[in-house]
């Protein structure tokens, strides 16, 4: 489990989902993702989490993402671009050196790589529309400090 401490700022759907504001770990700096996790500029970045613990507004919360969820992800968003690249440059230089085309073996490799690089993030981009919206997301597993009232 990766866990982090955050600060609810806001709830929606009925607080079902929480909106939850960390401080960016070091990590953050070197993270390719950080345009996307990370809102605004700063030390702060916005979280958006299931709310299993009930948490209220300004409530200090503890999150957690499984390990395999974020391995997961990771290999969706890293790994099968890279393999798809990898396999249809295989593909296209097989197909290059043949014979019967008349194109260059290594442009029809790299023409086949992107090709194919193109269609993963395009089946990528549709398989992950149809998986659920909380299937990834963190989850709010413990409230550390309730808000004053």
């Amino acid at each position: 489990m990766i866990e982090e401490l955050g600060t609810v700022i806001a709830l929606r759907e009925g607080g079902r989902i929480a909106l939850v504001q960390c401080h960016k770990q070091t990590a953050c700096a070197s993270c390719q993702a950080v345009s996307v996790c990370c809102s605004g500029q700063g030390k702060l970045r916005e979280v958006e989490a299931r709310n299993d613990a009930h948490a209220r507004e300004s409530d200090r919360v503890r999150l957690a993402t499984s390990s395999r969820n974020f391995l997961r992800s990771s290999f969706i968003l890293y790994i099968l671009p890279v393999l798809g690249l990898l396999g249809g440059a295989g593909f296209g230089h097989q197909l290059g050196t043949v014979g019967f085309l008349t194109i260059d073996p290594e442009l029809m490799m790299a023409l086949s790589a992107i090709i194919t690089m193109a269609i993963v993030f395009g089946l990528i981009y549709h398989l992950t529309r149809r998986l659920k919206r909380d299937a990834f997301m963190p989850i709010i597993v413990a409230v550390e400090m309730k808000k004053q009232q």
